[in-house]
């Protein structure tokens, strides 16, 4: 599942059939737990990348520091001698392994945004309904 699929699985379940509000305000729970589950899941895989960006990131410094184990050094050699911190940051922070962890960090900040936004939506389900609802009645006169 991706931000893509998600998305155009709103597209659809966010659409109100004017002729079945009842069917429609009965949804909202199901669908509450539908994005919910979407929304644990999501949350659990941020959680279990954040664990492994800190693992990189101490694996990262040490080797940049020059502390890592020699073994590491013979399959992937640094011979530059960093000696400020702001050296070794910069060196982290453009080292391909932790922006391509960041990245993937961003992109599930973005599904967990997008998730947050579609619970909001069917949190306030039953107002829209009970607004289309009065809307009608006043149209038809009533």
């Amino acid at each position: 599942m991706n931000l893509e699929t998600l998305q155009n699985l709103w597209k659809e379940d966010c659409k109100i059939d004017d002729d079945l509000y009842c069917e429609e305000s009965l949804k909202i729970p199901r669908l509450h737990q539908k994005y919910m589950e979407y929304y644990n899941t999501f949350s659990l895989m941020k959680k279990e990348k954040d664990g492994d960006y800190r693992r990189l990131l101490k694996e990262k410094w040490l080797y940049y520091k020059g502390k890592a184990p020699a073994t590491i050094y013979k399959e992937m050699p640094f011979d530059l001698k960093l000696t400020t911190k702001e050296e070794i940051n910069m060196f982290i922070e453009a080292d391909e392994d932790i922006r391509k962890v960041k990245y993937k960090m961003d992109y599930l900040d973005q599904v967990i945004f997008f998730l947050e936004s579609v619970i909001k939506q069917i949190s306030v389900r039953n107002f829209q309904i009970k607004n289309a609802i009065d809307w009608t009645k006043w149209k038809e006169g009533s």
